[in-house]
């Protein structure tokens, strides 16, 4: 009777004990007490029993000394304060294994600066983690304890290196993955040799309290518990989790403004910002919602498209204008750079981009908003189709079979052009042989199947200088040739081996008074511009550059410049200046140069060469820069946007040039409404609908 209520630690203790003589132990201020002699205890469990004896005639000599309490006890004694402590004694036994899932979280979201997107000690993520962490711990108590402990360690390595995976990634794209993202294992890999970089004394301490977690917790797994009772009362606290944390969002009734509570609500709905939304829910609900949206049954086709038919509808036809036309029948040479940052484009670092930059069209606020990873290939599928990818995962595999009658090489296939694209990486890589045909591209051309050398594919130039690739761009007239640039590709340190080529093609960049890094930065932009220099001189020798159309136009900021501080500085994204302000221009020869300032982004990048060609208006989320009815904003994954004259970022206002309050209301509804109108485009392949 009395071994119950003893704590866990000394069950067997008493069970030894009471074989020996029953009532023979005694709880006196929380210890326990045998009174049996060694022939009597011997009997209970061989070496087992010497054990205990040996504390057991230590202890006998302390109850000797107190014969009042040994007499009052008389084998049954219980101290109020220790069986008070027995009492709550189980549960901590429970929490202590619950807790190092809760610490992985917090750890991870105090690592990546979480807090500044949603309090660390906010109810409903704390809330998320200690409910996994619960229903963990409770698989982790159904078989033995050896083989609990294996499976609670099994449980808690995969979150760790799902942790470190994801530290990892924000420290080079300040985000995190969603589930989507994983599919390009393969295209990961190249960052492989970057990740030396972020192995700092930070890095390792995250590891090292990762890993101290998960120590402590596959420790403190209780010995023995009762499982039938404990499990299911684990799992009911995660089954609370999931049904109370969600209601902390405090869902926001329709009349009101759009908040930060309202964001928070929408954020979880629809999961748009994998930084926002980790932040907010903690990595186990995000793995878990992410999930679920992945498989989440799409909307019904019919309805969606009738939605679609009417945004468009709403929106004001196109209108022709004064440049409607002006490039028609001219060729097309359309450049997507790599890493080529606003700070970047200059007369020092490349004078020939600069110099077609100041001749031609300028774009002065083009925003390339960066819908989940894959930068490069996202950032290359919304200047191509006019439609930005999903904001919480890759489409390079997903849509390689949709419909895109509108698409850049489509619309000019149409008009008679001959399309081919050209880049340095394989036609595996983001899937870009099979993407490039669904963008009405003939062929798709890897710099690696003619160079020698990886290194030499590299190298931008060689895109032009290889005569069996330039061939290629110019072989039947009027073309549209579309080259991706590969230089400008993070790393940019010592290591890397593009970086030691280009600083030692061009050394005047090596300046000991700034980082490193920006010094490769700037030399493998040159390296580009490089590419641009022979790329005119051979189109002016075969008398093509008075009849080709240069369009120039930015994958996404420089990110991989490893600290965040030095990227800031250089490019001086402060005060609501955006770090995804990049370059885009048009160049042709006589051009005469004109600067458009209206906000714009990515995907009007589409219907405003459709226009200058005088090709039909697509039918896209972008709408043409030079139309006048386009007032211009650009639209970023978390529901920010931004125009002429406010900035509004989750919901606050950022700053405000004379927008009223309701025109703000309006434009942040129209945003969340733009993007959900985007994924049902693709959500039901709209187009195929429409041939």
């Amino acid at each position: 009777m009395f071994s119950e209520r003893c704590g866990q630690r000394k069950q067997d203790f008493c069970r030894y004990a009471r074989k020996a003589r029953p009532g023979s132990c005694i709880l006196l201020k929380n210890t326990v007490y045998c009174l049996s002699d060694r022939d009597s205890v011997r009997r209970g469990s061989g070496r087992t029993a010497d054990r205990l004896l040996k504390t057991g005639k230590a202890e006998v000599r302390a109850v000797k000394s107190d014969s009042a309490a040994l007499a009052a006890g008389r084998g049954h004694h219980t101290d109020a304060g220790a069986a008070k402590w027995q009492r709550w004694r189980p549960l901590l036994h429970l929490l202590l294994p619950v807790l190092p899932f809760w610490l992985l979280d917090l750890t991870l979201r105090i690592a990546t600066d979480s807090g500044a997107y949603y309090p660390l000690y906010a109810a409903a993520p704390n809330l998320f983690s200690l409910g996994f962490g619960a229903l963990f711990t409770a698989l982790a108590l159904l078989p033995p304890r050896r083989w609990g402990r294996v499976l609670y360690g099994v449980i808690y390595v995969l979150w760790t290196v799902y942790a470190v995976v994801q530290y990892g990634v924000w420290r080079i794209f300040d985000r995190f993955l969603f589930l989507a993202d994983f599919l390009f294992a393969g295209e990961g890999l190249d960052f492989v040799s970057y990740a030396r970089q972020l192995i700092d004394w930070r890095f390792v301490l995250v590891v090292a309290l990762l890993v101290l977690w998960g120590v402590l917790g596959v420790r403190s797994l209780p010995e023995k518990t009762a499982r039938r009772r404990v499990c299911p009362a684990l799992g009911l606290f995660f089954a609370l989790a999931q049904l109370v944390a969600p209601r902390l969002y405090a869902p926001v009734p329709e009349t009101l403004d759009w908040d930060a509570w309202e964001s928070s609500g929408y954020e979880y709905e629809r999961f748009s910002s994998s930084s926002y939304d980790l932040a907010l829910t903690g990595p186990y609900q995000f793995v878990l919602r992410d999930a679920w949206l992945s498989v989440a049954p799409d909307a019904d086709a019919a309805q969606a498209a009738a939605e679609i038919d009417a945004f468009f509808d709403e929106r004001p036809a196109h209108q022709d204008n004064a440049m409607t036309g002006l490039l028609a029948g001219k060729n097309l040479i359309l450049v997507q750079l790599e890493s080529v940052d606003d700070f970047v484009l200059n007369e020092e670092n490349t004078p020939t981009l600069a110099r077609l930059q100041s001749e031609g069209i300028h774009f002065s606020e083009f925003y390339t908003p960066q819908y989940s990873n894959g930068y490069t290939f996202n950032t290359e599928f919304a200047a191509q189709t006019g439609i930005y990818p999903y904001a919480n995962g890759n489409v390079a595999y997903s849509l390689s079979r949709s419909a895109f009658p509108d698409a850049m090489g489509s619309l000019f296939e149409a008009a008679g052009y001959t399309a081919n694209s050209f880049h340095k990486s394989e036609a595996k890589f983001y899937n870009r042989g099979a993407m490039h045909q669904a963008f009405g591209y003939e062929q798709y051309y890897s710099a690696l199947d003619f160079a020698e050398s990886e290194l030499q594919a590299g190298v931008d130039e060689f895109l032009v200088g290889c005569d069996e690739l330039y061939e290629r761009m110019i072989n039947e007239q009027p073309f549209l040739s579309f080259l991706i640039t590969y230089s400008g590709h993070l790393g940019y340190d010592e290591i890397d081996a593009l970086t030691t080529y280009a600083l030692e093609q061009h050394p005047e960049y090596l300046d000991d008074s700034r980082p490193y890094e920006i010094n490769g930065l700037f030399a493998k932009a040159r390296l580009t511009d490089d590419m641009f220099s022979a790329l005119l001189e051979r189109l002016e020798e075969d008398g093509l550059l008075g009849d080709t159309v240069i369009c120039v136009y930015d994958d996404h900021y420089a990110y991989g410049l490893t600290d965040r501080a030095v990227l800031e500085e250089y490019s001086e994204a402060a005060g609501g200046r955006l770090l995804e302000r990049t370059p885009c221009f048009i160049w042709y020869k006589g051009c005469t140069p004109m600067t458009v300032d209206k906000t714009l982004q990515t995907v009007d990048l589409l219907p405003t060469l459709a226009n200058l060609f005088g090709l039909p208006a697509p039918r896209t989320m972008g709408q043409d820069a030079f139309d006048p009815a386009y007032e211009g904003y650009a639209i970023f994954p978390d529901g920010t946007w931004l125009n002429d004259q406010a900035y509004v970022q989750n919901g606050a206002v950022v700053w405000n040039d004379g927008m009223t309050d309701a025109a703000v209301a309006e434009m942040t509804a129209y945003a969340r409404r733009f993007q959900e109108i985007n994924d049902k485009i693709l959500d039901t392949d709209y187009y195929s609908t429409l041939e």
